[in-house]
């Protein structure tokens, strides 16, 4: 089987495609386009972008059917070769889309290639109709210059490509795997100190699993001219997508990298490797629901920023502000209030990466390394950590890729801990149910020599009356518990507004009309921040990170 790639006219943004194999007399072949990628438990619909697909065989033109959405069907009335032709419009600059441009082609296969019934095992040769002068990065071999090799669908699909004929290319080791920094765009920042610190946390990682079963690993870097933060992992590879290129100069812009870059990292063995059941193996036809985003995305969450700390990139306070941070972006929702983590995941296919209704649900990242900030504080007891737990599931799980449920992970944890039926507790009431984190947390990290309160924003606003607006005075977010939530609505623009010792008192316009509206003082801090300091025996803390 062959895909043969060009862009005649990168302006255009337009891929074209054509896909060549071999078909048997009468062979009926569907194509099935995926509707979704990994990494991303959302329907996105990639048939959307294909404009024209014909099929030809040894007797000329074949009639295709659309049978659905994204799924295409012909029958091959005569043996021989069969060539599909289409073009793909390749304009999503993130790092699970495609983008054609003058000095680029970056393309994520899931994207744009066809899943054939029964042929899924076939190996697959892509051949890349690009200049002579770029450079290509890609996990999947190269068999000859501008031509890849996937032994079959599922690596083809997980193995993104980036072609330009300026990719800055870096390496460096870690026993026997070498690992690749490949960079488009403008670099600003220094080389030696990002070699150094990405060899820092990949060490540590790979101490706490075990082995890095791979000779090589890429990591596929756009440097943008303009804000963007986005990863994607893949077996052997991820793309990351940053910007603006200026900042990563600045200490702000290297915690940004190293924190994405350490987070995709530890996917290629959690979500990668050990990988739930609903989507082991993927089929990227339809939904895959699953209850294990707690595990997927907050045991990465935490994980990928804790190897910062372990590896010594971030100090003990700027860990804690990056703890802070999650405290806040988690906890400003009362999510929790009204769905688990457990029910959130399921619901990733119907708004997952979206705002949604207000308070609905809670973040598989945020939330779900905040769970696991608890977990790992309640495995100290034992002397155990969460690393102990995943490197159990590595080993039980993702190293002969049997796959696991929530059930699974939640019995390695139970197993660990000092108190089994406290940890059971655990599970029951803030993962299964709704239980309230935050008090817990102030419980739990005591015992880790931490304490943690809450703070004013400082915007009275927001602290005193619950009221968030954006940078134009519209209101986007109102709490539930204060009397703002009584008389306003979102989308509501403040026009002016007065503090006074009875209270807040307004002026907004709602639809084109001017209303007066006062909220009385509660005195209730409604939106917060978080502080976390050092109390006690510093020892405590210093354990945390060492053990």
């Amino acid at each position: 089987m062959k895909y043969t790639l060009s862009s005649p006219l990168p302006t255009s943004q337009i891929l074209e495609i054509q896909l060549e194999f071999s078909c048997n007399k009468d062979e009926k072949i569907d194509l099935q386009l995926p509707s979704w990628r990994p990494g991303r438990y959302e329907i996105a619909n990639y048939a959307q972008y294909i404009r024209r697909l014909e099929v030809t065989g040894p007797d000329g033109e074949v009639t295709s059917k659309k049978q659905t959405k994204d799924l295409w069907t012909f029958f091959a009335k005569s043996a021989g070769k069969y060539k599909i032709f289409y073009s793909y419009h390749a304009a999503q600059l993130d790092a699970g889309g495609s983008w054609v441009a003058p000095d680029q082609i970056y393309l994520n296969f899931i994207n744009i290639c066809f899943a054939i019934s029964n042929r899924s095992e076939e190996n697959i040769i892509v051949k890349l109709d690009l200049p002579q002068n770029y450079q290509v990065a890609c996990a999947l071999p190269q068999e000859k210059k501008h031509t890849l090799l996937a032994s079959d669908y599922q690596e083809l699909v997980d193995s993104p490509f980036l072609a330009a004929v300026d990719l800055h290319h870096k390496t460096y080791k870690i026993k026997a795997t070498t690992f690749h920094l490949w960079v488009h765009g403008k670099v600003f920042f220094d080389w030696p100190t990002v070699l150094k610190e990405f060899s820092s946390f990949t060490e540590k990682q790979i101490d706490d699993l075990g082995n890095f079963p791979a000779e090589d690993y890429h990591f596929l870097i756009h440097m943008l001219p303009f804000p963007h933060y986005h990863g994607v992992e893949h077996q052997y590879s991820t793309v990351i997508t940053l910007g603006p290129d200026r900042l990563f100069k600045t200490e702000e812009g290297m915690d940004r990298l190293m924190g994405i870059s350490s987070h995709e990292l530890y996917h290629f063995w959690n979500v990668c490797r050990i990988r739930p059941k609903a989507i082991q193996p993927y089929d990227f036809s339809r939904e895959a629901y699953l209850k294990e985003g707690l595990i997927a995305e907050g045991v990465t969450t935490f994980m990928g920023d804790f190897y910062l700390l372990k590896s010594g990139y971030y100090s003990s306070e700027r860990y804690l502000e990056v703890l802070e941070k999650l405290m806040e972006r988690s906890f400003e929702s009362l999510g929790w209030e009204n769905q688990s983590i457990v029910d959130s995941s399921w619901d990733l296919w119907l708004d997952g990466y979206k705002p949604g209704v207000p308070d609905k649900k809670v973040s598989i990242y945020t939330h779900g390394a905040l769970l696991v900030l608890a977990m790992d504080v309640m495995l100290m007891k034992n002397e155990k950590r969460m690393h102990a737990a995943m490197r159990i599931m590595w080993e039980r799980f993702g190293k002969n890729a049997t796959g696991y449920e929530l059930i699974d992970f939640e019995q390695v944890v139970i197993s660990l801990a000092k108190d089994q039926e406290e940890m059971r507790q655990f599970f029951k009431a803030y993962v299964w149910e709704k239980g309230d984190l935050f008090s817990l947390l102030q419980m739990l990290l005591p015992l880790i020599g931490l304490q943690v309160e809450k703070r004013s924003t400082l915007i009275p606003l927001q602290s005193d009356y619950g009221i968030i607006t954006d940078s134009k005075g519209q209101i986007i977010k109102i709490h539930p518990k204060s009397p703002a939530f009584n008389a306003l609505m979102i989308k509501d623009k403040v026009l002016s507004y007065a503090l006074s010792i009875d209270g807040l008192h307004m002026q907004i316009n709602r639809w084109g009309e001017t209303i007066a509206i006062s909220l009385p003082i509660e005195n209730t801090l409604f939106y917060a921040t978080y502080k976390i300091t050092l109390k006690g025996d510093p020892s405590h803390f210093s354990k945390f990170v060492d053990l």
